[in-house]
């Protein structure tokens, strides 16, 4: 059996390993908490990486952009030969009746107009119908449409024969009458008694319209008449006083 001196000593070593327990614990949580930290911040700098690209990838939702110019881009710029208009479109240079360049003008109207004929003379279509003035008649105008005025005006009437073996369709065609002084377009006006051509012409048939313009008596000289039948015949015009 142990004496009192080794149970006073076992005692001592029980005491000291009582008082040295709580204290060994908190190291290592300490410990613990410190390693669980340095994850987290590695977790976040491996995270934070990925985000900015690294390694030559791009961002979600962020489209990548090249500094070089590539071929695309080369062909898609305007050569010194072009001229940019407002907004971004480009105005080519057409030529003027003198064969020079004037940038940004439209292209004129190529469509043909046959060499104008007397007020008293048929104008003739090749393969197509015979066009002619039967009647220009001195009116007063009548405002029926909203645009018209009442006053002197004249009333032009306008036969198409059909020379073909096939009906030739009316439907689009127009008659304009541009004052001699002025070379102004005259305004059309309904009343009295102005009627359009038919819808069509049949063969070997003749068929007349009749046309109101506003017309003051000082401007009936140098007076043209135009026809326009349809897009695909030439335009047919007359020339003449108006007494």
């Amino acid at each position: 059996m142990k004496d009192d001196e080794a149970f006073a000593r076992d005692r001592d070593e029980f005491e000291e390993l009582l008082r040295e327990e709580p204290r060994r614990a908190p190291r290592k949580a300490i410990v613990a908490i410190a390693v669980a930290a340095a994850v987290v911040v590695g977790a976040g700098i491996a995270l934070a990486v990925g985000l900015s690209g690294g390694g030559g990838s791009e961002s979600p939702g962020v489209a990548g952009s090249s500094s070089s110019p590539t071929a695309d881009d080369a062909s898609a710029r305007p050569t010194p030969s072009e001229s940019s208009a407002p907004g971004g479109s480009t105005a080519t240079p057409v030529a003027d009746g003198n064969g020079s360049s004037a940038p940004g003008r439209a292209t004129p109207d190529a469509r043909e107009t046959l060499p104008p004929v007397d007020f008293d003379a048929p104008a003739a279509v090749a393969g197509g119908p015979t066009v002619s003035v039967s009647r220009i008649e001195s009116v007063r105008g009548e405002a029926v449409l909203p645009g018209e005025v009442s006053g002197p005006a004249v009333r032009v009437t306008v036969e198409v024969k059909n020379g073909s073996e096939k009906s030739i369709d009316l439907t689009t065609a127009a008659v304009t009458l541009y004052a001699g002084s002025t070379d102004l377009q005259a305004s059309p006006i309904t009343k009295p008694a102005g009627r359009a051509f038919p819808s069509e012409v049949g063969p070997g048939k003749t068929v007349e319209g009749a046309f109101v313009f506003e017309l003051p008596e000082s401007q009936r000289t140098d007076v043209r008449i135009e026809v326009d039948l349809s897009v695909s015949d030439p335009l047919i015009a007359f020339e003449g006083d108006i007494g």
